[in-house]
């Protein structure tokens, strides 16, 4: 496996200057374009950006437009998408059930669901500590 995957977390400051860890994440994000196979995120991942940029609490506030605009222009023009299908919906559901996980959990099980079927080595975000269970030992899990 040589792909690597993105989550919102990793993704969100790639292009988000005021964030304090844009420098690591934007460095990171493109030390893998470089590499020759592009990163990957999935269709959910997508929305999740979208949403967070939308809603961050920044002095300068990014509007629909701008978020719709960063999305495009830097992640699906860039990365692989994983599209994701009602059975990898479901394998993140039993995966959440089976460890006990709740609430927006699932979310993160659907990156883990994304990053495995696209065969990806390691998962960058910045929510390691959400990872582990589900992760358990599968795909390396990583700060970018």
């Amino acid at each position: 496996m040589s792909r690597v995957f993105f989550d919102t977390s990793a993704l969100v400051p790639v292009v988000t200057e005021q964030l304090s860890n844009h420098t690591a994440a934007h460095s990171r994000f493109v030390r893998e374009l470089k590499r020759g196979k592009p990163p990957c995120c999935s269709t959910h991942t997508l929305a999740e950006c979208y949403a967070t940029l939308t809603a961050l609490p920044l002095p300068r506030r990014i509007s629909g437009p701008e978020a719709a605009r960063l999305i495009e222009a830097n992640f699906t023009k860039r990365l692989e998408i994983v599209q994701l299908s009602q059975e990898d919906y479901q394998t993140a559901l039993h995966l959440c059930a089976d460890l006990g996980r709740i609430s927006g959990q699932i979310f993160d099980a659907l990156h883990l669901v994304a990053a495995l079927k696209a065969g990806c080595r390691c998962l960058y975000t910045y929510n390691l500590n959400h990872f582990v269970a589900l992760a358990a030992g599968r795909i390396r899990v990583s700060l970018p």
